[in-house]
């Protein structure tokens, strides 16, 4: 490969590598180099390009970002492979008198501390609540940043519909609101809303509302143990609302109907969520993710989804993140109409139907029993 490619040209191709990858499953990485001591010159970007031509593989493929700046696509490459990529070329490139920054990131997105490092061997740690979380949102970003890429978090037209969407609903649904919490604070003790910390767009952590439907001071052992086996399990993700002593009387009818979630559209007034994307989990969820999980945070959280209007319950984790990925990867005004018009139909099924396999339903409660 003797090319270096333009900035356009360069994030066509990872556009391209990235939808092949989505397709067979495998990885690529791409390094970045921030010249920081070199003289900005076009002689002295030629002599760092010539360096990179010369180190590099004849399918990599180089692009100049901005002034001082490159990147090096590299296709069936692992994060660990990357970095050993960086450090070859740091023996070669220190020695001319260049000190470049350099960031490695992998898609499916792969973050670890140190990720940003310089190849003097420097490295910068990354604090982190939940650590490859938080190190992958830290890492995609500065990607982003180097690579002037578009944001991804909030479309203008999906903005501005989350906001009138969710400013006329609150007005229309207030009364609901009013009668729901008075229920909740009649039938048990504490308050009626219920707020939780949930993971959002690229790994950040935003406080969710939601209306109790649980006793207060429930304990949450039960359902963390319970979902861990469903995210390695191929079986139906039905919840444990039919024989949870937790729930509050009609707490079911309200989290089946999903209005135990109104409250949620005061979180996408704030912009922590959206009308439409992937449910937003709980940090102990996103602690058990694999790397290719990772991407379903490519989108900003909602309050319905793809996931929720093709059969939810009753699909599988995996085929819950594939439809969460798809939606992240594909999402656009027709997709966001079509599922809010699926909504209310898929909402409604839900409600009406009966649970008419017993077995399902005692095998649940039997695994529900074994956690106490």
């Amino acid at each position: 490969m003797d090319i270096i490619y333009t900035k356009l040209k360069f994030l066509n191709i990872v556009e391209r590598e990235r939808a092949r990858t989505d397709r067979t499953g495998t990885v690529f990485s791409i390094i970045t180099y921030t010249l920081t001591t070199l003289k900005k010159n076009e002689a002295g970007e030629k002599t760092f390009g010539d360096l990179l031509v010369k180190n590099t593989r004849d399918y990599d493929d180089i692009g100049i970002l901005e002034k001082n700046c490159f990147a090096i696509l590299l296709p069936e490459t692992s994060w660990e492979q990357a970095h050993k990529v960086a450090d070859r070329l740091c023996s070669t490139i220190i020695p001319e008198g260049l000190n470049p920054t350099s960031t490695v990131i992998t898609s499916p997105f792969h973050g670890a501390p140190g990720n940003q490092r310089n190849l003097q061997h420097t490295a910068t740690e990354t604090s982190a609540t939940i650590p490859h979380m938080t190190a992958w949102a830290h890492t995609y970003g500065s990607l982003k940043k180097n690579l002037k890429m578009p944001a991804t978090q909030m479309p203008p037209w999906k903005r501005i519909l989350d906001i009138l969407g969710a400013a006329a609903g609150l007005l229309l649904l207030l009364p609901v609101c009013v009668l729901i919490a008075a229920y909740i604070k009649s039938v048990s003790p504490g308050p009626a809303l219920f707020r939780q910390k949930r993971v959002g767009f690229l790994g950040k952590t935003f406080m969710c509302f939601k209306f109790r439907t649980m006793h207060s001071n429930a304990t949450t052992s039960v359902h963390n143990n319970y979902l861990k086996k469903l995210m390695v399990s191929d079986v139906p993700m039905e919840k444990l609302d039919s024989y949870d002593p937790r729930i509050i009387p009609y707490g079911k009818l309200l989290r089946k109907s999903g209005l135990d979630e109104l409250p949620q559209l005061l979180n996408v007034l704030f912009g922590d969520m959206s009308l439409i994307g992937p449910r937003p989990c709980i940090p102990y969820e996103a602690e058990q993710y694999q790397q290719w999980h990772l991407k379903r945070f490519e989108a900003v959280p909602g309050i319905t989804g793809l996931w929720q209007v093709n059969g939810k319950n009753k699909t599988t984790f995996n085929a819950m993140m594939r439809f969460d990925i798809n939606y992240a990867l594909k999402k656009n005004i027709m997709t966001d109409t079509a599922i809010l018009l699926k909504t209310i139909p898929a909402v409604f099924n839900m409600v009406m139907e009966r649970n008419t396999v017993k077995e399902a339903s005692m095998g649940n409660e039997k695994a529900y029993e074994l956690e106490q």
